[in-house]
Formats: structure tokens, C-alpha cells, sequence
């Protein structure tokens, strides 16, 4: 998969004896025949990103094999996710994840073990055998970052890595190649990463990470959020997504907004989720189980002896909300909620938790509590 110019660099081989190695090598590999469409083994696998509306418009979580790329205004929810996908791929195939290692390379110092140990309590697993199995590089330089790149794929032989994260792409290049004279020299750099990460992806069957910094475009009145890297980072990444903060300050509300921005076959669609001290989640408070040895203070989802609201003359009917309005339902849960019955307010305050939440993949019985809780609430306003 390497270009024949950077083999022939190694001592002792020219230009003709490289292509002649890399030619013979694509026969042996049998990369120089066409097949049908029908033969091709995508051999695709998931990563759940612990929101179950992310991972719906996303066909199911993050892709291995491929590039993602994530990109939003500072704390907008880029490396919350990062560290929340570095616990849920070590997560067992039925829950999401692969069972797999990470190699997560970390050019603006913001990787926290307090948070990986928090995400790992959320989901059951054990703080230390998590910390043990994310292979952290701390980057100083853009030639460092390059470095670590083609590092990380040793990883992948020997490590079981299936994740790569890089968070993010572009802080140090654009750092280091200031003003238009040092485009050029910049882009091919970046081109060069995103190529290598490419064939780590594909040859590995790997997911890749991406997060990337924005700049502000002023076009006559009003402003807009584009991703740095131009074309070289648009088209060398299979999907793109941008988050999007709630409100003029970003620390106004922990909902944040997902937009499918490019992606080969996946519909433009958006999903709503939040921020929490324990990563990625559909609710504000994340879902966490009160295990001992928890180190913070973990909020009640709900409560568990919750009277009965009595119905009197000023209480409002259920049938004048949609589940959209009840906190924490967004369109496409209400969506997953239709499908298994659930239509109406008065519908989900009748519904049996369990029984409902072993109907909707990524729903818990807990979440249903809280979404109930949250109803009661809204008809007694």
C-alpha cells in the first residue's frame, strides 16, 4: 500500500527494484484483480459511543476499518467522546464494544485518568484493567505526531488495538506552519498522516478517531464554525461530524447537538446528546451504578418510591404533549419508542420499565424511570 518513493529511500534500493518489490507484492496479495461487488467483505464492526442517538444516526456507532472525523467550538464535547469511546470499545461484543485495546494520541495534554476511571465505573468495568489496555502518547511536535502514527500501527500487531485516537489532528500543525506562505508544506504533511492512518485503518480493521479544531468564517453579517485541514482532511475522512454547543455560552446547558456532515451511506441526519462527568450519554446525569469505591458523588436518576400523580380538575392531560417534550426524549428515541408501542405521554407512564427496556437496543430500565419521572413532572407544571 506505500508509495514506491518512500521504499526507495531505504539504503541500498532504487527507484526500479522498489516498484518492482511493491508490484510483485500486490500480486502475492492478489490486489491487482478486479472482483465483482458481491465479493467485497466490508468486514465491518461497531463501537458504541454511549449515547444510543449518536450511535443511531451513525448506523450503529463508530465504524472500524474507516476515519471519522469529529469537529466543534472548544468544549464542544470532542475529547468527552474520545475518552468515552477509549472505555466502550473494551467493552464485550454484546454491549458494544470489541474487546479491544486503544492507542490514543493526545497532542493537546487533555487525556484525564480520573474521567477514564469514572466512564469505566459506568460501565461495570474494572478502573485499572481499562487504564492497562489505553496506550497513551503524549505529542510535543507535528514530526512527533507522525511519529506516533506509524508507532501505533506496531500496536495494532502486537497490542490488539482496534482504535486509534487523535485529539486532535490539527493543533500542532497549525501551531507550527503560520501564514499562507506554509500551506503548502503544511497540507502535505497532513496528507501524509491521514494517508498513513488510512491503510492502519484498512489493514488492521481498525476504528480512527479524529478530532479537529474549527475557525470562525465571517461571511457579510453572519459567522459560521468550518473545520481546519481543508480538502486534504474533507476528503481523506470517510465520515464527518460536527458538534454543535447549546446556547451563546457553551457552558449554558450539557446538550450538544451531532450533525452528520459526509459520510458514503449515512442520510444527513442530527441527534441530540450530553456531556457528562462519566462521558457520552442521552441524559445529563449519565447512568451510573452505585458501585462501592466510586470517588464522586453519583446524582439519583430517578426516584425510587415516586407517588402516583393524582389526576384532579387542573392537572394537565397527558395527550396535549408529545414524548419530544418530555426531558431527555429526543426525535429519534421517541422514534425507537413508536416501534415498540409507545406513542403518547400516557403511553410511557403506563409502560413496565424492564419489560420496555428489553425492547429498545441501548435503553436501560433506568433511563425509562427517569423519562417517567420527568413526564409526571411535565403534566404537574
Amino acid at each position: 500500500m506505500s508509495p514506491h518513493n518512500i521504499i526507495s529511500e531505504i539504503d541500498g534500493l532504487g527507484d526500479k527494484t522498489a516498484k518492482k518489490l511493491i508490484w510483485n507484492a500486490r500480486n502475492a496479495l492478489g490486489m491487482t484483480e478486479f472482483i465483482t461487488a458481491e465479493e467485497i467483505d466490508e468486514n465491518t464492526e461497531y463501537i458504541t459511543t454511549g449515547s444510543s442517538e449518536l450511535n443511531r444516526i451513525l448506523g450503529g456507532g463508530f465504524q472500524t476499518g474507516k476515519l471519522t472525523e469529529v469537529y466543534g467550538p472548544f468544549k464542544s464535547g470532542k475529547t468527552n467522546l474520545a475518552h468515552t469511546i477509549a472505555v466502550t470499545i473494551q467493552l464485550p461484543r454484546k454491549k458494544g464494544g470489541l474487546g479491544s485495546a486503544v492507542a490514543y494520541i493526545d497532542t493537546e495534554n487533555t487525556f484525564a485518568k480520573e474521567k477514564i476511571k469514572r466512564i469505566a465505573k459506568r460501565f461495570e468495568l474494572d478502573p485499572k484493567k481499562v487504564l492497562s489496555q489505553i496506550f497513551h502518547a503524549r505529542i510535543y511536535s507535528s514530526d512527533h505526531q507522525s511519529q506516533m502514527i506509524q508507532k501505533a500501527e506496531t500496536l495494532c500487531k502486537t497490542r490488539n488495538v482496534r482504535l486509534i485516537v487523535v485529539d486532535s489532528l490539527m493543533a500542532l500543525l497549525r501551531s507550527e506552519y503560520v501564514g499562507i506562505g506554509m500551506l503548502a508544506r503544511r497540507q502535505g504533511v497532513l496528507n501524509n498522516m491521514i494517508h498513513a492512518l488510512s491503510r492502519v485503518a484498512e489493514t488492521y480493521n481498525c476504528a480512527v478517531l479524529l478530532t479537529n479544531q474549527v475557525s470562525t468564517k465571517i461571511m457579510g453579517m453572519f459567522s459560521a464554525n468550518d473545520a481546519i485541514g481543508g480538502n486534504i482532511v474533507a476528503h481523506g475522512c470517510h465520515f464527518r461530524v460536527m458538534f454543535k454547543t447549546k446556547g451563546f455560552s457553551s457552558n449554558s446547558s450539557l446538550k450538544r447537538r451531532a450533525i452528520i456532515v459526509d459520510a458514503p451511506d449515512l442520510p444527513p441526519e442530527e441527534a441530540e446528546f450530553f456531556i457528562t462527568s462519566v462521558g457520552i450519554a442521552d441524559t445529563e446525569k449519565g447512568e451510573v451504578p452505585e458501585a462501592k469505591g466510586l470517588n464522586f458523588e453519583v446524582e439519583a436518576l430517578y426516584e425510587e418510591e415516586v407517588q402516583e400523580l393524582e389526576r384532579c380538575d387542573n392537572t394537565v392531560d397527558s395527550e396535549e404533549y408529545a414524548l419530544v417534550d418530555v426531558k431527555g426524549i429526543g426525535d429519534g428515541t421517541a422514534k425507537n419508542l413508536a416501534k415498540s408501542g409507545i406513542t403518547s405521554v400516557e403511553a410511557l407512564l403506563d409502560s413496565d420499565p424492564e419489560q420496555l427496556a428489553s425492547k429498545i437496543s441501548g435503553i436501560s430500565s433506568k433511563m425509562i424511570n427517569e423519562w417517567q419521572t420527568n413526564a409526571k413532572a411535565l403534566l404537574s407544571a
